[in-house]
């Protein structure tokens, strides 16, 4: 086997792509943590016997070759508190979510302790604070404005930065005005120069939109804009909670948008058979839509186990395309184990 100059520099990006975590909600539930969601899984961070959990959880995404593990507070936010019942009024609802926070950062903490304690190979590990949507996920139309929107983002990543996680990760965004809130948040605070990811999710059946209807290109585009306006490190910017195949398709719109700006592409997509848009279909009790969204997946049957999880080795291969793509960060979503991120990592690394 001749080994070209064109072989070489694969190899070499293949080694210079960084792996995210994958999900920590559903493995939580497979666990017998929580019911599956986000509530349940968030307070876990703060039961002394559910704690352990979550922090092997983190600690396997490491042992499984992940150089970043997230932190599970995505809906400690203010008003999602106060929608729980967590909080009776909005101060007790902002400081309840800040205690969330700081014990969601311990947890991931405490995990990059033990890998590091274990003399754990590869890169330095690091944690990425999370920045979610404050409303129920991938439904535009209840994102706030803007300006409603600053202070409780201006608290979270203030509360991050005060904890000192080594990347701001705002994930999961169905519209473009969170992340333009998020970044005037961060312009306020007293950050240092803290790298920031943004991510968005995407129509699995149209994946040159977000959920919420906006343009991916233009979504992007106003980030690297606002970004470099106010002087913000926006290092990296992506898709994630969505199909894997709808997401290399958004790459191919994406990739031109950052090239020669610094700014390096993230991917993480969901790992069931059924896509969030059909959900969403089926909560709306439109029959024909989620049919037709169904009828429309590209998918091989023999890429899914029983109970309709992506398989590792097939995740891994939508990995393999993506670095081929020009992405440098790579993890799992929704429905991902630490056993998909061993597989991609396996991959990458062999």
């Amino acid at each position: 086997l001749i080994h070209t100059p064109e072989m070489n520099q694969q190899d070499q990006s293949w080694k210079e792509v960084t792996l995210l975590d994958g999900g920590m909600g559903h493995e939580l539930k497979l666990r017998g943590i929580s019911d599956g969601s986000f509530v349940a899984g968030v307070l876990a961070n703060e039961n002394l016997l559910q704690a352990s959990t979550v922090e092997a959880i983190h600690y396997d995404y490491l042992a499984a070759g992940c150089d970043v593990i997230t932190t599970n507070s995505f809906v400690a936010v203010p008003r999602r508190m106060r929608q729980c019942g967590l909080a009776a009024d909005e101060p007790s609802a902002f400081h309840r979510a800040t205690l969330l926070i700081r014990s969601a950062v311990d947890r991931a903490r405490a995990a990059t302790q033990i890998a590091l304690d274990g003399k754990m190979p590869e890169k330095q590990k690091k944690i990425a604070g999370c920045v979610p949507p404050l409303t129920e996920c991938y439904f535009g139309d209840q994102v706030p404005t803007i300006e409603d929107m600053i202070p409780e983002y201006l608290m979270i990543v203030s509360t991050l930065i005060d904890c000192e996680v080594d990347i701001i990760l705002c994930e999961t965004l169905s519209t473009v005005r969170e992340a333009i809130a998020v970044f005037h948040a961060l312009s306020k605070s007293n950050s240092r120069r803290i790298p920031i990811w943004v991510s968005y999710t995407i129509k699995d059946d149209n994946p040159n939109e977000l959920r919420s209807g906006d343009s991916l290109i233009d979504a992007c585009s106003q980030i690297i804009k606002l970004a470099s306006s106010l002087k913000l490190p926006l290092e990296a910017i992506g898709v994630n909670c969505s199909t894997p195949s709808a997401i290399s398709k958004a790459l191919l719109f994406m990739s031109p948008l950052v090239e020669g700006s610094g700014v390096k592409l993230c991917a993480y997509g969901n790992c069931f058979q059924t896509t969030t848009s059909e959900w969403i279909a089926s909560l709306k009790g439109d029959n024909d839509e989620q049919n037709n969204i169904a009828s429309g997946r590209l998918i091989s049957a023999e890429d899914y186990d029983h109970d309709g999880y992506l398989l590792p080795h097939a995740y891994a291969r939508y990995a393999r395309e993506w670095v081929d793509l020009g992405v440098h960060i790579i993890g799992g979503c929704c429905g991902s184990r630490p056993q998909h991120m061993k597989q991609v990592a396996s991959m990458l690394r062999s």
